[in-house]
């Protein structure tokens, strides 16, 4: 038998952003961050986070949400604690524990030290829904009240503050006692009777459609879960309302009279909808998005929305979420198996998630330290420089803030001899990885491996006539300038960070400039974080775990092969689905896959070995 002892690394970057930065140099409370498994290396760690837990649960800093049975292994049981100060919860802060047979297993998550921070807000609940309305420029999108919660800024800033979702699709978070806006968080995730239809390839697709007695609705009554797929007539603009909960969805449900379906998206859309909600449920033991098989809904034949997305919860016409499916800039529909079941992942990734924490995944940023300057094409920046944002007519004026830059003890500083804090949307790209998993796993469960359409590999959306990424070989996509995307960690592409005032305090605002790996770049406008590029570290774990092969580290990874496949879908996904906290990084991430290994397959199977040469390789 083969052994591996795993080695717990927390991150360094983790690490900095939650213990020592902050914009007025002042110290802030230290985050603790648990990634422990079973290995038997981590015996210590377990039980240091099972006193963790005891003590923070005696004195009240920690409060059970769920606990729950496992869904596949008897004896296991999942638990999640989230953090609370003086009765208030801190946002995304709290431990997912295993348990098996009353043992403790593993543990994941943050929880944050020595917490001294007034509870009691200023303004009301009433007040503060005023006031986020007006920060937000558009009504609430529920009749709910708003949320009082510690928020941990990126800065690691700890902030009491109140938060409501908007119906600009945003949750926006305000300080309980200034009304100063402290965050938003978006919610928009963007790229009975069988009758037939062609889609976009013009191969033949089941559409499982519902007899009105005048006609046919694309009405999936079949399933377990309602699959439901409206139509957008090419008319965005009169199906924005259709992204709020609203009755008008069941007037505009796709239908046809004689069940010979001939709009090519809408037979796309539905079909694969169904084809994706079979996997999960054959695959993964999950049911639709929420795993309860709650009414899937989405919405095709978007011409003019170039994109495909999800839209989570409140928002969707039951208030239950919405996908959305456009065409490319060719005016190719976003339909593929591939595509649909991407999105459909997004809804999985956050509803699993928020099923037993409470919350869903939540964007952790990280930093790690860049150098001094960066040089691209002639044109130079420095610390100390300031980075101009251009004006929007109408939005906003012109605006000017300095390059964030830190100095030897990581505290803000505009000296030349700072050095550039270099920006990650981990938990960003985790969700854009996980879709793109699935979405593949998807189309290799219902077409066999080849190239060619209709036929499984590892590219996204190349049935659309466009490869957007590619799991196997993401050094193989070049985005302009030589720049291709990552397949490890140290070649991630990481942004220099602006620090935008806010009240007291200051948020991360991400600028054009970076550095991919040791390699600077420049971005033709501001605004991007990088979350599609950065998404291929992960994905490519997930490919090597399978096919094997030689990573360009030099690494050899011992591949399951494509008859396992399965081994390695379903310690990804349960990784997610019933061990990951809401707040993650890409290390945490690569520690509860593994632990997810050894739940499923054992700590010496060729699953596990698998797992873990690939994720080593990645550098997680």
């Amino acid at each position: 038998m083969r052994r591996i002892n795993i080695v717990v690394a927390l991150g360094a970057a983790l690490a900095m952003s939650g213990a020592v930065l902050s914009a007025q140099g002042t110290a802030v409370p230290a985050a603790r961050a648990f990634a422990v498994t079973s290995a038997p290396i981590n015996a210590p760690d377990l039980v240091d986070a099972d006193l963790t837990i005891d003590s923070m649960t005696r004195s009240g800093a920690l409060e059970l949400v769920s606990a729950n049975p496992d869904r596949q292994l008897p004896g296991h049981r999942h638990e999640y604690l989230r953090q609370v100060h003086r009765g208030v919860p801190v946002h995304g802060a709290g431990l997912a524990r295993q348990r098996q047979d009353g043992a403790t297993i593993s543990v994941f998550g943050t929880v944050y030290d020595e917490i001294d921070i007034d509870s009691v807000p200023t303004l009301s609940a009433e007040a503060a829904l005023d006031r986020i309305e007006a920060v937000a420029g558009a009504p609430p999108a529920t009749s709910e009240a708003p949320r009082l919660a510690i928020l941990p800024t990126e800065l690691g800033e700890l902030v009491l503050t109140w938060s409501a979702p908007m119906r600009d699709f945003h949750t926006w978070f305000i300080d309980a006692h200034s009304g100063q806006p402290v965050k938003r968080v978006e919610h928009l995730y963007t790229e009975s009777a069988v009758g037939f239809g062609r889609g976009i390839t013009g191969a033949p697709q089941k559409v499982s459609a519902w007899h009105t007695g005048v006609g046919y609705q694309a009405w999936d009554r079949l399933r377990p879960a309602e699959i439901v797929t409206m139509d957008g007539r090419g008319e965005l603009v009169d199906r924005v309302a259709l992204f709020f909960p609203t009755p008008a969805w069941l007037e505009a449900v796709a239908w046809d009279d004689d069940n010979e379906w001939a709009n090519a998206s809408i037979t796309d859309a539905h079909a694969h909808l169904g084809m994706t909600y079979d996997y999960l449920a054959q695959h993964q033991d999950w049911h639709g998005i929420d795993g309860e098989d709650g009414r899937i809904l989405a919405i095709a034949n978007l011409t003019g929305y170039y994109n495909a997305s999800y839209l989570r919860p409140p928002f969707g016409p039951q208030g239950s979420g919405l996908m959305s499916f456009g065409v490319s800039r060719d005016d190719v529909p976003l339909v593929t198996v591939d595509i649909v079941g991407h999105e459909l992942q997004h809804g999985v990734t956050n509803e699993a998630v928020r099923a037993r924490t409470g919350l869903p995944v939540i964007g952790r940023q990280t930093f790690a330290l860049g150098p001094s300057s960066l040089t691209v094409e002639g044109e130079t920046i420095r610390c100390g420089d300031y980075h101009t944002f251009p004006a929007i007519p109408l939005l906003r004026e012109e605006e000017k803030y300095a390059y964030m830059c830190l100095d030897e003890d990581f505290r803000t500083t505009t000296s030349r001899n700072g050095r550039f804090a270099m920006w990650m949307y981990e938990g960003g790209a985790l969700h854009e990885a996980y879709s793109d998993i699935i979405g593949t796993a998807v189309e290799f469960s219902v077409h066999p491996p080849g190239e060619g359409l209709l036929h499984a590999d590892y590219r996204v959306g190349e049935d659309i006539g466009r490869v957007i990424r590619r799991l196997d070989a993401p050094h193989s996509l070049d985005l302009g300038s030589g720049y291709t995307l990552p397949d490890s960690i140290n070649q991630a592409f990481r942004f220099v960070g602006v620090l935008v005032p806010i009240g007291r305090y200051t948020t991360i605002r991400y600028t054009r400039w970076g550095m991919r790996g040791n390699r600077p770049f420049r971005l033709s406008s501001d605004g991007y974080n990088g979350v599609h590029w950065n998404s291929t570290i992960l994905s490519h774990a997930f490919y090597l775990a399978i096919e094997g092969g030689t990573h360009s580290s030099g690494a050899t990874v011992t591949g399951v092969g494509g008859a396992n496949r399965h081994l390695v879908e379903q310690a990804f996904f349960r990784g997610l689905a019933d061990l990951a906290p809401p707040s993650i990084t890409f290390r945490i991430m690569g520690s509860l896959i593994r632990q997810s290994a050894i739940d499923l397959h054992g700590s010496g199977s060729a699953a596990f070995v698998a797992i873990h040469e690939a994720l080593t390789a990645v550098g997680l």
